[in-house]
C-alpha cells in the first residue's frame, strides 16, 4: 500500500524519444490516481526526463506533450541521415517547442517542485537546479539536460555562464537517493514503473542511478531512443507505458483491483478511434487501395486500434492523427532509404559525420576548459576567482560602505 501520508516525488529518467512512454505513464496516472502527480512534493527528470517533468509542473496537457514527441520524430525522421543530418539540430527543435508552449509563469511554477539534474562540463559533475529565476532561465536550464555531446551538436550550451551536457551522464534519475521517490523508466529494470521482461535477467547494469536488464529487449529501447521508430511503434511504446503504470497502480493499491489489465484487453464493445469520424470523406479514396477482409482495420488502416485501445480519447486522438498524417505523406525519399543498397550507402556516411562532430566536439570542449582555467599565481598555484550570488553581494557592498561610513567620521573627529 502507497503512504500518503509521507511527502513522495516522481523521477524521470532520460531515454530521448521514448519518453512518449512517460505520456502513456502519465495519462494512466491522471485518469485514474491524480493526485500522485499533483500532491507529489518535486518532480525531477534527465535529459528528455526533464522536458516531461517540466510539462507536468507549468501544467503542459498531455495531449500537447504527446504532440510535440511525435512531431520532432517526425521531423528527424525526414533526413536520409536522421538526427545526424547536417539541417536538422534537435537542440533548436526542442527550443523552439519551448518557446511555443512554456506559458510566461512557468518559473514560477516549476521553482521548488522542478528538479532538473545536469552534468557541468568542467569536471562532469552533477548539478540539480531546481530554482529559476525566469522563464527564459528554465528553457535554458532544460536546453542544457537535454545536449547529448555529438548527438545534439558541437557547442554545449551554458547556464549563468557555465557550460553543462546531458543530466543523464552523471545522474539519470534524480531525487533518486531520496527514501520514498516513485522511479520512471522506460527500460526494463528495477524502476518503479518500466516494462518487464518475460524471463529472469542474472545481469544488470546501473547507469547513472537507473537499473537497466542486459537483454536484447533493453538493447532495442536504447536504440530506438536516439533513432525515432516510425509513429506506429510510438504509439505501441506510449500504450505499454499506460499498461506498466496501471500495473504499478494495482500493486500499490492506488486502483481498483477489480479493473484488470488483462482484461482491458478483451472488451467485445470496443468505440472507434475519435479521429476516425474526421476521415470520413478521404476514407473512399482508401477504400480502392485496400484489400477485402477485416472492415474494422480497413477503416483504421494507418494504425491497429489494439494498439492504442486503452489509452485515454485525447490521446488517442492525436496518436491518430499523426500516424494518418505520416503514411498519407510518405515521401518518396522515405520510400528510397528502405532498400538495402541505399542503407548501405548512408551508414558509412552517417559514421563519417558523426566522426566529424565528435572532433569539433573535443576541440571546442577543449577550448572552453582551457579559456575557464583560475589564473595562476606568482607562486605557482592556481587560485580559482572568487565569484558571489546576489544575496551574496549585497552584504560585502553593506560591509564597505560602513567601513567607507567609519572612516568618515574618523576623518571628521
Amino acid at each position: 500500500m502507497f503512504n500518503w501520508s509521507e511527502e513522495w516525488n516522481i523521477s524521470f529518467s532520460g531515454c530521448g524519444f521514448r519518453s512518449i512512454y512517460y505520456v502513456g505513464v502519465l495519462s494512466c496516472i491522471l485518469e485514474r490516481a491524480p493526485q500522485l502527480v499533483h500532491g507529489a512534493a518535486k518532480i525531477g527528470g534527465a535529459s528528455s526526463g526533464c522536458l516531461v517533468a517540466a510539462a507536468v509542473t507549468v501544467g503542459t496537457p498531455m495531449e500537447q506533450l504527446c504532440l510535440d514527441i511525435l512531431t520532432t520524430a517526425k521531423e528527424a525522421r525526414k533526413q536520409g541521415l536522421g538526427v545526424f543530418h547536417p539541417s536538422f539540430c534537435l537542440l533548436r527543435t526542442v527550443q523552439r517547442s519551448l518557446l511555443d508552449r512554456i506559458p510566461d509563469d512557468a518559473h514560477l511554477r516549476a521553482s521548488g517542485r522542478l528538479c532538473v539534474s545536469l552534468t557541468r562540463l568542467m569536471d562532469g559533475e552533477n548539478v540539480l537546479v531546481s530554482e529559476f529565476a525566469s522563464r527564459e532561465e528554465l528553457i535554458q536550464v532544460l536546453m542544457c539536460s537535454c545536449f547529448f555531446p555529438v548527438y545534439c551538436g558541437s557547442t554545449p550550451p551554458s547556464y549563468r555562464g557555465v557550460n553543462y551536457m546531458d543530466g543523464a551522464l552523471s545522474n539519470s534519475m534524480p531525487l533518486f537517493e531520496l527514501r520514498n521517490t516513485i522511479t520512471v523508466a522506460p527500460f526494463s529494470g528495477e524502476s518503479d514503473i518500466c516494462p518487464t521482461e518475460g524471463t529472469f535477467n542474472f545481469f544488470e547494469a546501473n547507469y547513472g542511478n537507473v537499473s537497466i536488464q542486459v537483454n536484447t529487449g533493453n538493447v532495442h529501447r536504447v536504440c530506438t531512443s536516439f533513432l525515432p521508430p516510425p509513429p506506429e511503434m510510438l504509439a505501441e511504446i506510449c500504450h505499454n507505458g499506460y499498461m506498466d503504470a496501471l500495473c504499478f497502480l494495482i500493486k500499490r493499491g492506488l486502483s481498483s483491483t477489480e479493473c484488470n489489465p488483462c482484461n482491458l484487453l478483451l472488451e467485445e464493445h470496443r468505440a472507434k478511434p475519435p479521429c476516425c469520424d474526421l476521415v470520413k470523406e478521404k476514407r473512399k479514396m482508401k477504400k480502392m487501395l485496400l484489400t477485402e477482409g477485416n472492415h474494422q482495420h480497413q477503416e483504421h488502416w494507418w494504425l491497429d486500434p489494439k494498439v492504442i485501445e486503452n489509452l485515454p480519447s485525447g490521446i488517442k486522438k492525436v496518436l491518430c492523427e499523426v500516424c494518418r498524417d505520416a503514411r498519407e505523406a510518405n515521401s518518396w525519399w522515405s520510400q528510397t532509404t528502405d532498400f538495402l543498397p541505399v542503407k548501405i550507402f548512408l551508414f558509412p556516411l552517417t559514421l563519417l559525420v558523426v566522426s566529424l562532430q565528435f572532433a569539433l566536439f573535443v576541440v571546442k570542449s577543449v577550448t572552453i576548459i582551457f579559456m575557464n582555467r583560475p589564473p595562476q599565481t606568482a607562486d605557482g598555484i592556481r587560485r580559482a576567482p572568487q565569484t558571489y550570488t546576489e544575496h551574496q553581494r549585497d552584504p560585502l557592498k553593506m560591509t564597505g560602505q560602513q567601513s567607507s561610513s567609519t572612516s568618515s567620521d574618523s576623518a571628521v573627529s
